[in-house]
């Protein structure tokens, strides 16, 4: 008999900690991990809205989003880049890009402008204003850092910045079976 631990969060009894799995598991598929309980996606998605949540009321009373700060400190005012090039530096598809672009350049905290040396291209510019209330949210942001840090402990956050960093790098390389 394999016995594994089951986040109780992923179990239809949810409780607190994590419980024991045994042989009736198996065969009522809670211990499998191939249910729809024990998406890996789900539980990503959970935790990234929770985090999200809490820097989005964070920097509401500026006027901003986690996407939109991360987008004004991803520019520099004095050299622009490209669309395609801010799409790959935030790791974004040009439709989520265009959504974050849009309300920042209304508000006059970035320009989009055609590139001189082709101008089939379009650069992204941080406009003083960017730069200011960039600079102004920037305590909202550490605030936030500072309350992640305290709620999960150094220990906790140091291990969870691991595993993203090293998920990641192992989910960009070149898989190892086809997927269906």
């Amino acid at each position: 008999m394999v016995i594994t631990a089951i986040p109780v969060d992923s179990c239809p009894e949810a409780g607190t900690g994590t419980r024991r799995a045994g042989p009736a598991d198996d065969r009522e598929g809670r211990g499998d991990v191939s249910g729809p309980e024990a998406c890996t996606a789900m539980a990503v998605r959970r935790l990234a809205r929770r985090v999200t949540r809490l820097y989005d009321d964070a920097l509401a009373p500026h006027g901003l989003t986690i996407g939109q700060l991360g987008l004004l400190y991803a520019l520099r005012r004095s050299r622009g880049i490209s669309v395609n090039a801010l799409a790959d530096r935030l790791d974004s598809d040009a439709s989520t890009l265009s959504r974050l672009l849009r309300p920042l350049e209304a508000a006059g905290l970035l320009t989009v402008v055609v590139a001189p040396a082709d101008r089939r291209q379009r650069l992204v510019l941080l406009t003083d204003a960017g730069f200011e209330r960039r600079g102004r949210a920037t305590p909202a942001w550490r605030a936030v850092q500072a309350e992640i840090a305290n709620r999960l402990g150094d220990g906790r956050l140091a291990a969870l910045r691991f595993l993203l960093d090293d998920a990641r790098r192992h989910l960009d390389s070149p898989a190892s079976g086809a997927l269906p």
